[in-house]
Protein backbone atom coordinates (compact mmCIF):
# COMPACT_ATOMS: atom_id res chain seq x y z
CA UNK A 1 0.00 0.00 0.00
CA UNK A 2 2.83 2.14 0.36
CA UNK A 3 3.68 2.06 -2.75
CA UNK A 4 0.57 2.93 -3.82
CA UNK A 5 1.23 5.91 -2.02
CA UNK A 6 3.88 7.05 -3.51
CA UNK A 7 2.71 5.96 -6.94
CA UNK A 8 -0.23 8.25 -6.17
CA UNK A 9 1.77 11.24 -5.27
CA UNK A 10 3.99 10.77 -8.37
CA UNK A 11 0.70 10.85 -10.55
CA UNK A 12 -0.73 13.81 -8.99
CA UNK A 13 3.14 15.48 -9.24
CA UNK A 14 2.94 14.65 -13.25
CA UNK A 15 -0.39 15.57 -13.56
CA UNK A 16 0.71 19.16 -12.46
CA UNK A 17 3.79 19.18 -14.24
CA UNK A 18 1.90 18.61 -17.36
CA UNK A 19 -0.32 21.48 -16.45
CA UNK A 20 2.61 23.44 -16.22
CA UNK A 21 4.09 21.93 -19.73
CA UNK A 22 0.64 22.84 -21.38
CA UNK A 23 0.60 26.66 -20.27
CA UNK A 24 4.48 27.10 -20.59
CA UNK A 25 4.60 25.43 -24.26
CA UNK A 26 1.59 28.05 -25.06
CA UNK A 27 4.28 30.77 -24.20
CA UNK A 28 7.58 29.74 -25.57
CA UNK A 29 5.50 29.35 -28.89
CA UNK A 30 5.30 32.81 -28.79
CA UNK A 31 9.00 33.51 -28.95
CA UNK A 32 10.50 34.48 -25.90
CA UNK A 33 8.47 34.87 -23.60
CA UNK A 34 7.69 38.13 -23.56
CA UNK A 35 4.32 39.30 -24.45
CA UNK A 36 2.18 41.84 -25.21
CA UNK A 37 -0.85 42.41 -23.17
CA UNK A 38 -4.12 43.99 -23.21
CA UNK A 39 -6.04 45.04 -20.11
CA UNK A 40 -10.01 45.29 -20.54
CA UNK A 41 -9.72 48.74 -19.30
CA UNK A 42 -7.65 49.82 -22.65
CA UNK A 43 -11.34 49.39 -24.07
CA UNK A 44 -13.30 51.09 -21.53
CA UNK A 45 -13.40 55.25 -21.90
CA UNK A 46 -14.82 57.79 -19.93
CA UNK A 47 -17.65 57.61 -22.55
CA UNK A 48 -18.60 54.70 -22.49
CA UNK A 49 -17.87 53.86 -18.35
CA UNK A 50 -21.26 52.35 -17.46
CA UNK A 51 -22.07 49.41 -15.04
CA UNK A 52 -22.28 47.21 -18.67
CA UNK A 53 -19.16 46.39 -20.03
CA UNK A 54 -20.14 44.13 -22.73
CA UNK A 55 -19.26 45.92 -25.35
CA UNK A 56 -15.37 46.28 -23.93
CA UNK A 57 -15.20 42.54 -23.83
CA UNK A 58 -16.38 42.25 -27.16
CA UNK A 59 -13.69 44.98 -28.33
CA UNK A 60 -10.68 43.15 -26.37
CA UNK A 61 -11.78 39.96 -27.82
CA UNK A 62 -12.10 41.26 -31.31
CA UNK A 63 -8.47 42.83 -30.70
CA UNK A 64 -6.56 39.42 -29.63
CA UNK A 65 -8.35 37.23 -31.82
CA UNK A 66 -7.27 39.22 -35.16
CA UNK A 67 -4.28 39.86 -33.94
CA UNK A 68 -1.17 38.26 -35.85
CA UNK A 69 0.92 37.54 -32.53
CA UNK A 70 3.97 39.21 -33.70
CA UNK A 71 3.57 43.08 -33.04
CA UNK A 72 0.06 42.67 -31.78
CA UNK A 73 -1.11 41.44 -28.25
CA UNK A 74 -3.24 38.18 -28.31
CA UNK A 75 -3.33 38.09 -24.42
CA UNK A 76 -5.91 40.14 -22.48
CA UNK A 77 -5.62 40.75 -18.32
CA UNK A 78 -8.36 41.25 -15.63
CA UNK A 79 -6.80 42.39 -12.94
CA UNK A 80 -7.53 41.10 -9.36
CA UNK A 81 -9.34 44.59 -8.15
CA UNK A 82 -11.32 44.70 -11.25
CA UNK A 83 -15.40 43.73 -11.00
CA UNK A 84 -17.01 44.36 -14.69
CA UNK A 85 -20.55 43.36 -15.24
CA UNK A 86 -21.53 42.29 -18.70
CA UNK A 87 -24.47 40.46 -20.29
CA UNK A 88 -24.33 37.02 -22.41
CA UNK A 89 -21.50 37.38 -24.65
CA UNK A 90 -20.25 34.89 -27.68
CA UNK A 91 -16.65 34.82 -28.22
CA UNK A 92 -16.27 33.91 -32.09
CA UNK A 93 -13.55 32.29 -34.17
CA UNK A 94 -11.62 31.31 -35.88
CA UNK A 95 -9.04 33.80 -35.00
CA UNK A 96 -5.97 34.89 -36.96
CA UNK A 97 -4.08 33.26 -33.45
CA UNK A 98 -3.56 30.39 -32.75
CA UNK A 99 -1.79 30.92 -29.27
CA UNK A 100 -4.83 33.45 -27.81
CA UNK A 101 -4.59 34.02 -23.90
CA UNK A 102 -7.45 35.46 -21.08
CA UNK A 103 -6.44 35.82 -17.29
CA UNK A 104 -9.19 36.89 -15.45
CA UNK A 105 -7.92 37.53 -11.91
CA UNK A 106 -10.94 40.07 -10.96
CA UNK A 107 -14.53 39.27 -10.81
CA UNK A 108 -17.13 38.69 -13.68
CA UNK A 109 -20.59 38.97 -12.87
CA UNK A 110 -24.19 38.68 -15.21
CA UNK A 111 -27.12 40.73 -13.79
CA UNK A 112 -28.46 40.17 -10.37
CA UNK A 113 -32.16 39.55 -11.88
CA UNK A 114 -33.34 37.32 -14.49
CA UNK A 115 -35.17 40.12 -16.24
CA UNK A 116 -32.09 42.39 -16.91
CA UNK A 117 -30.70 39.78 -18.73
CA UNK A 118 -30.37 40.56 -22.30
CA UNK A 119 -31.60 38.00 -25.46
CA UNK A 120 -29.19 34.88 -25.03
CA UNK A 121 -28.06 33.25 -28.54
CA UNK A 122 -30.10 30.55 -28.63
CA UNK A 123 -27.25 28.17 -30.33
CA UNK A 124 -25.29 28.15 -27.46
CA UNK A 125 -27.78 29.54 -24.49
CA UNK A 126 -24.51 30.77 -22.11
CA UNK A 127 -23.25 33.20 -20.43
CA UNK A 128 -19.72 33.28 -21.88
CA UNK A 129 -19.38 31.28 -24.83
CA UNK A 130 -16.55 30.43 -26.96
CA UNK A 131 -17.94 29.31 -30.02
CA UNK A 132 -15.05 27.52 -32.92
CA UNK A 133 -12.17 28.82 -30.90
CA UNK A 134 -8.70 27.08 -31.49
CA UNK A 135 -5.67 27.52 -28.94
CA UNK A 136 -7.23 29.43 -25.35
CA UNK A 137 -5.77 29.54 -22.59
CA UNK A 138 -8.40 30.83 -20.27
CA UNK A 139 -7.09 31.05 -16.21
CA UNK A 140 -6.47 33.28 -13.54
CA UNK A 141 -7.70 33.27 -9.45
CA UNK A 142 -10.71 35.28 -10.42
CA UNK A 143 -14.55 34.96 -9.97
CA UNK A 144 -17.06 34.17 -12.47
CA UNK A 145 -20.77 35.08 -10.75
CA UNK A 146 -24.11 34.27 -13.14
CA UNK A 147 -26.41 34.70 -10.48
CA UNK A 148 -27.75 31.70 -11.48
CA UNK A 149 -29.75 31.52 -7.99
CA UNK A 150 -32.30 34.38 -9.63
CA UNK A 151 -33.31 31.69 -12.25
CA UNK A 152 -33.34 28.38 -10.44
CA UNK A 153 -37.12 28.68 -8.83
CA UNK A 154 -38.72 31.26 -11.70
CA UNK A 155 -37.36 29.61 -15.50
CA UNK A 156 -37.89 26.09 -16.52
CA UNK A 157 -34.37 24.42 -16.64
CA UNK A 158 -34.54 23.94 -20.58
CA UNK A 159 -34.53 27.80 -20.73
CA UNK A 160 -31.63 28.30 -18.55
CA UNK A 161 -28.59 29.45 -19.32
CA UNK A 162 -24.62 27.61 -18.85
CA UNK A 163 -22.03 29.66 -17.49
CA UNK A 164 -19.47 29.03 -19.56
CA UNK A 165 -19.46 26.76 -23.10
CA UNK A 166 -16.85 25.82 -25.21
CA UNK A 167 -18.61 24.57 -28.71
CA UNK A 168 -16.72 23.32 -31.94
CA UNK A 169 -13.98 24.54 -30.06
CA UNK A 170 -10.13 23.06 -29.79
CA UNK A 171 -6.38 23.28 -27.38
CA UNK A 172 -8.34 24.71 -24.72
CA UNK A 173 -6.48 25.08 -21.28
CA UNK A 174 -9.44 26.21 -19.03
CA UNK A 175 -7.36 26.53 -15.18
CA UNK A 176 -7.80 28.04 -11.90
CA UNK A 177 -11.20 30.16 -11.65
CA UNK A 178 -14.04 29.78 -9.22
CA UNK A 179 -17.59 29.51 -10.62
CA UNK A 180 -20.46 30.30 -8.56
CA UNK A 181 -24.33 29.62 -8.49
CA UNK A 182 -24.71 28.40 -12.52
CA UNK A 183 -28.05 29.04 -13.51
CA UNK A 184 -28.09 25.60 -15.30
CA UNK A 185 -24.85 23.28 -15.75
CA UNK A 186 -21.62 25.32 -14.45
CA UNK A 187 -19.43 24.51 -17.88
CA UNK A 188 -20.41 22.72 -21.09
CA UNK A 189 -17.72 20.84 -23.09
CA UNK A 190 -19.72 19.88 -26.98
CA UNK A 191 -18.17 18.98 -30.04
CA UNK A 192 -14.31 20.13 -29.08
CA UNK A 193 -10.96 17.97 -28.91
CA UNK A 194 -8.58 18.46 -26.94
CA UNK A 195 -9.73 20.14 -23.48
CA UNK A 196 -8.02 20.34 -20.34
CA UNK A 197 -9.27 21.55 -17.28
CA UNK A 198 -7.90 21.86 -14.05
CA UNK A 199 -7.52 23.58 -10.32
CA UNK A 200 -11.18 24.79 -10.65
CA UNK A 201 -13.88 25.63 -7.86
CA UNK A 202 -16.78 24.86 -9.18
CA UNK A 203 -19.74 25.82 -6.44
CA UNK A 204 -23.54 25.54 -6.27
CA UNK A 205 -26.11 24.86 -3.16
CA UNK A 206 -27.46 21.03 -2.84
CA UNK A 207 -30.73 21.93 -3.55
CA UNK A 208 -29.74 24.28 -6.55
CA UNK A 209 -31.39 22.22 -9.63
CA UNK A 210 -29.54 21.07 -12.49
CA UNK A 211 -26.17 22.91 -11.82
CA UNK A 212 -23.95 20.28 -13.00
CA UNK A 213 -20.11 21.08 -12.95
CA UNK A 214 -18.72 20.10 -15.98
CA UNK A 215 -21.08 18.44 -18.89
CA UNK A 216 -19.23 16.76 -21.70
CA UNK A 217 -20.94 15.69 -25.05
CA UNK A 218 -19.71 14.85 -28.47
CA UNK A 219 -16.22 15.56 -27.66
CA UNK A 220 -12.69 13.88 -26.99
CA UNK A 221 -9.50 13.77 -25.51
CA UNK A 222 -11.01 15.94 -22.61
CA UNK A 223 -8.75 15.72 -19.36
CA UNK A 224 -10.82 16.68 -16.03
CA UNK A 225 -8.18 16.86 -13.05
CA UNK A 226 -7.41 18.59 -9.54
CA UNK A 227 -10.47 20.41 -8.93
CA UNK A 228 -13.23 20.67 -6.36
CA UNK A 229 -16.90 20.24 -7.74
CA UNK A 230 -19.62 21.05 -5.02
CA UNK A 231 -23.23 20.91 -7.06
CA UNK A 232 -27.25 19.96 -6.77
CA UNK A 233 -26.02 17.31 -9.86
CA UNK A 234 -23.88 15.57 -11.60
CA UNK A 235 -20.20 16.42 -11.11
CA UNK A 236 -19.43 15.51 -14.48
CA UNK A 237 -21.44 13.86 -16.91
CA UNK A 238 -20.44 12.49 -19.67
CA UNK A 239 -22.77 12.49 -22.51
CA UNK A 240 -23.22 10.52 -26.08
CA UNK A 241 -20.48 10.79 -28.65
CA UNK A 242 -17.50 11.40 -26.37
CA UNK A 243 -14.34 9.02 -25.92
CA UNK A 244 -11.44 9.20 -24.53
CA UNK A 245 -12.32 11.18 -21.17
CA UNK A 246 -10.08 11.46 -18.37
CA UNK A 247 -10.96 12.54 -14.92
CA UNK A 248 -8.43 12.46 -12.08
CA UNK A 249 -8.21 13.96 -8.64
CA UNK A 250 -11.39 15.55 -8.61
CA UNK A 251 -13.33 15.86 -5.20
CA UNK A 252 -17.13 15.51 -5.56
CA UNK A 253 -19.70 16.74 -3.06
CA UNK A 254 -22.82 17.40 -2.78
CA UNK A 255 -23.59 16.32 -6.15
CA UNK A 256 -24.91 13.41 -7.77
CA UNK A 257 -21.48 11.72 -8.53
CA UNK A 258 -19.62 11.54 -11.46
CA UNK A 259 -21.48 9.97 -14.14
CA UNK A 260 -21.52 8.36 -18.20
CA UNK A 261 -24.85 9.39 -19.18
CA UNK A 262 -27.61 9.54 -19.56
CA UNK A 263 -28.05 8.17 -22.74
CA UNK A 264 -30.29 6.78 -25.48
CA UNK A 265 -33.22 9.36 -24.04
CA UNK A 266 -35.69 9.15 -26.71
CA UNK A 267 -34.68 6.23 -28.74
CA UNK A 268 -31.16 8.27 -29.55
CA UNK A 269 -28.46 5.99 -30.73
CA UNK A 270 -25.79 7.14 -28.19
CA UNK A 271 -22.37 6.00 -27.53
CA UNK A 272 -19.83 6.94 -24.97
CA UNK A 273 -16.23 4.65 -24.42
CA UNK A 274 -12.69 4.63 -23.19
CA UNK A 275 -13.57 6.69 -19.86
CA UNK A 276 -11.22 7.03 -17.16
CA UNK A 277 -12.16 8.41 -13.38
CA UNK A 278 -8.97 8.03 -10.82
CA UNK A 279 -8.21 9.01 -7.28
CA UNK A 280 -11.37 10.66 -6.92
CA UNK A 281 -13.51 11.27 -3.76
CA UNK A 282 -17.21 11.59 -3.34
CA UNK A 283 -18.59 12.91 -0.14
CA UNK A 284 -22.34 13.17 1.03
CA UNK A 285 -22.90 12.41 -2.76
CA UNK A 286 -26.57 11.16 -4.07
CA UNK A 287 -24.06 8.60 -6.01
CA UNK A 288 -20.64 7.76 -6.29
CA UNK A 289 -19.64 6.12 -10.25
CA UNK A 290 -22.78 5.69 -12.13
CA UNK A 291 -23.48 4.99 -15.28
CA UNK A 292 -27.33 5.52 -16.44
CA UNK A 293 -28.89 5.20 -19.75
CA UNK A 294 -32.72 5.65 -20.66
CA UNK A 295 -34.97 2.56 -21.34
CA UNK A 296 -35.93 1.97 -25.66
CA UNK A 297 -32.13 3.76 -26.39
CA UNK A 298 -30.05 2.33 -28.54
CA UNK A 299 -25.79 2.40 -28.73
CA UNK A 300 -23.11 1.58 -26.10
CA UNK A 301 -20.86 2.50 -23.41
CA UNK A 302 -17.93 0.51 -22.89
CA UNK A 303 -14.42 0.66 -21.57
CA UNK A 304 -15.06 2.37 -18.65
CA UNK A 305 -12.56 2.53 -15.48
CA UNK A 306 -13.49 4.19 -11.84
CA UNK A 307 -10.27 3.36 -9.69
CA UNK A 308 -9.13 4.42 -6.19
CA UNK A 309 -11.86 5.79 -5.06
CA UNK A 310 -12.68 7.57 -1.67
CA UNK A 311 -16.35 7.39 -0.46
CA UNK A 312 -17.92 9.49 2.86
CA UNK A 313 -21.45 9.25 3.10
CA UNK A 314 -22.48 8.12 -0.57
CA UNK A 315 -26.14 7.17 -1.08
CA UNK A 316 -25.28 4.73 -4.18
CA UNK A 317 -21.36 4.76 -4.37
CA UNK A 318 -21.63 2.16 -7.17
CA UNK A 319 -24.73 1.83 -9.57
CA UNK A 320 -25.51 1.05 -13.41
CA UNK A 321 -29.07 1.73 -14.59
CA UNK A 322 -30.55 0.90 -17.70
CA UNK A 323 -33.51 1.83 -16.64
CA UNK A 324 -33.24 5.50 -16.34
CA UNK A 325 -35.78 7.53 -16.79
CA UNK A 326 -36.75 10.96 -15.86
CA UNK A 327 -35.07 9.85 -11.74
CA UNK A 328 -37.66 6.84 -11.94
CA UNK A 329 -41.07 8.20 -12.91
CA UNK A 330 -43.19 7.34 -15.85
CA UNK A 331 -40.74 4.10 -16.49
CA UNK A 332 -41.94 1.56 -19.22
CA UNK A 333 -40.44 -1.42 -20.74
CA UNK A 334 -39.09 -1.03 -23.84
CA UNK A 335 -37.59 -3.57 -26.48
CA UNK A 336 -34.30 -1.80 -26.61
CA UNK A 337 -31.23 -0.61 -24.42
CA UNK A 338 -27.78 1.20 -24.72
CA UNK A 339 -25.97 -1.81 -24.06
CA UNK A 340 -23.12 -1.63 -20.97
CA UNK A 341 -19.70 -3.60 -21.29
CA UNK A 342 -16.31 -3.64 -20.15
CA UNK A 343 -16.81 -1.52 -17.18
CA UNK A 344 -14.34 -1.58 -14.16
CA UNK A 345 -14.55 -0.46 -10.53
CA UNK A 346 -11.68 -1.26 -9.07
CA UNK A 347 -10.22 -0.21 -5.17
CA UNK A 348 -13.36 1.51 -3.45
CA UNK A 349 -13.10 2.76 0.39
CA UNK A 350 -15.84 4.13 2.43
CA UNK A 351 -19.03 4.58 3.48
CA UNK A 352 -22.38 4.54 2.32
CA UNK A 353 -25.38 6.13 3.67
CA UNK A 354 -27.94 4.02 1.93
CA UNK A 355 -28.95 0.27 2.01
CA UNK A 356 -27.73 -0.55 -0.99
CA UNK A 357 -24.43 -0.28 -1.52
CA UNK A 358 -24.17 -1.66 -5.15
CA UNK A 359 -26.46 -1.46 -7.19
CA UNK A 360 -26.82 -2.90 -11.15
CA UNK A 361 -29.84 -2.93 -12.54
CA UNK A 362 -29.09 -3.99 -16.51
CA UNK A 363 -31.77 -4.44 -19.14
CA UNK A 364 -33.64 -7.99 -19.73
CA UNK A 365 -32.89 -7.56 -23.64
CA UNK A 366 -29.01 -6.52 -23.67
CA UNK A 367 -27.89 -6.64 -20.05
CA UNK A 368 -24.70 -5.50 -18.90
CA UNK A 369 -21.71 -7.53 -19.68
CA UNK A 370 -17.98 -7.84 -18.25
CA UNK A 371 -18.28 -6.02 -15.28
CA UNK A 372 -15.17 -6.20 -12.54
CA UNK A 373 -14.94 -5.28 -9.33
CA UNK A 374 -11.86 -5.40 -7.66
CA UNK A 375 -10.99 -4.38 -3.65
CA UNK A 376 -14.41 -2.87 -2.88
CA UNK A 377 -14.42 -2.11 0.68
CA UNK A 378 -17.55 -0.31 1.53
CA UNK A 379 -18.98 0.18 4.99
CA UNK A 380 -22.40 1.52 6.32
CA UNK A 381 -22.30 4.82 7.44
CA UNK A 382 -24.52 3.84 10.36
CA UNK A 383 -24.05 1.42 13.01
CA UNK A 384 -25.02 -2.12 12.60
CA UNK A 385 -26.74 -1.98 9.47
CA UNK A 386 -25.76 -4.52 6.96
CA UNK A 387 -25.27 -3.66 2.90
CA UNK A 388 -26.65 -5.16 0.56
CA UNK A 389 -26.35 -4.99 -3.39
CA UNK A 390 -29.24 -5.13 -5.83
CA UNK A 391 -27.92 -7.11 -9.51
CA UNK A 392 -29.63 -8.07 -12.56
CA UNK A 393 -29.00 -9.40 -15.74
CA UNK A 394 -25.20 -8.58 -15.42
CA UNK A 395 -22.41 -10.15 -15.85
CA UNK A 396 -20.06 -10.26 -12.92
CA UNK A 397 -17.03 -10.84 -11.95
CA UNK A 398 -15.75 -9.91 -8.48
CA UNK A 399 -12.62 -10.24 -6.32
CA UNK A 400 -12.68 -9.14 -2.31
CA UNK A 401 -15.55 -7.58 -2.46
CA UNK A 402 -17.26 -6.83 1.27
CA UNK A 403 -20.80 -6.81 -0.69
CA UNK A 404 -22.43 -10.85 -1.97
CA UNK A 405 -22.96 -9.88 -5.11
CA UNK A 406 -25.42 -12.35 -6.41
CA UNK A 407 -27.27 -11.50 -10.01
CA UNK A 408 -30.75 -12.37 -10.58
CA UNK A 409 -32.01 -13.73 -14.40
CA UNK A 410 -35.86 -13.75 -15.49
CA UNK A 411 -35.92 -17.38 -14.14
CA UNK A 412 -34.69 -16.55 -10.55
CA UNK A 413 -37.01 -14.16 -8.20
CA UNK A 414 -35.61 -10.76 -7.86
CA UNK A 415 -34.30 -10.39 -3.95
CA UNK A 416 -31.42 -8.28 -3.08
CA UNK A 417 -28.15 -9.89 -1.64
CA UNK A 418 -26.10 -9.43 1.17
CA UNK A 419 -22.95 -10.66 3.19
CA UNK A 420 -21.10 -9.89 6.06
CA UNK A 421 -18.57 -7.33 5.76
CA UNK A 422 -14.83 -8.52 3.96
CA UNK A 423 -11.85 -7.71 6.21
CA UNK A 424 -11.29 -4.40 5.61
CA UNK A 425 -8.69 -3.73 2.77
CA UNK A 426 -5.95 -0.77 3.79
CA UNK A 427 -7.00 2.52 3.15
CA UNK A 428 -6.33 4.34 0.39
CA UNK A 429 -4.97 7.72 -0.16
CA UNK A 430 -8.28 10.29 -0.79
CA UNK A 431 -7.63 13.03 -2.79
CA UNK A 432 -6.87 16.55 -1.66
CA UNK A 433 -11.04 18.09 -1.32
CA UNK A 434 -10.06 21.60 -2.77
CA UNK A 435 -7.25 22.11 -5.54
CA UNK A 436 -3.54 22.49 -4.25
CA UNK A 437 -2.87 26.02 -3.32
CA UNK A 438 0.43 26.14 -4.53
CA UNK A 439 -0.30 24.87 -8.09
CA UNK A 440 -1.84 28.40 -9.42
CA UNK A 441 1.49 29.77 -8.23
CA UNK A 442 3.19 27.59 -10.83
CA UNK A 443 0.86 29.01 -13.81
CA UNK A 444 1.23 33.00 -12.67
CA UNK A 445 5.51 32.49 -13.20
CA UNK A 446 5.10 31.81 -16.65
CA UNK A 447 2.35 34.57 -17.41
Amino acid sequence: MVREHNLSLVVLGLELLFSVILVASYHLQCGDGRRLSLSIKDFISDANNTADHSQAFQDAWKAICEANGKDQATSLVIHAYEKYFIQPQTFRGPCVSRNLHIQIDGKLEAPKMVKEWKKINKGNRCWLCFDNVTGLVLNGSGVLHPHGEAWWSSVEHSNRPRTVGFNGSSNIIYNGLTQMNSPKNHISIWNCTNATLSNLQLIAPKDSPNTDGIDIALSNNIKIFNSNIQTGDDCVAINGGSYDIDITHVACGPGHGISVGSLGKGGLNETVENVKVRHCSFNGTQNGARIKTWAGGNGYAKNILYENITLINVNFPIIIDQHYCNGGRNCTEEATAVKVSNVTFKNFQGTCGNKIAIKLDCDKAVGCHDIKMENINITSSSTNKTLTAYCQFADVVSQIVSVKIKCTSDEEPLAPASAPYAKPLPPTQPPSLSPLPYSINFFKAFL
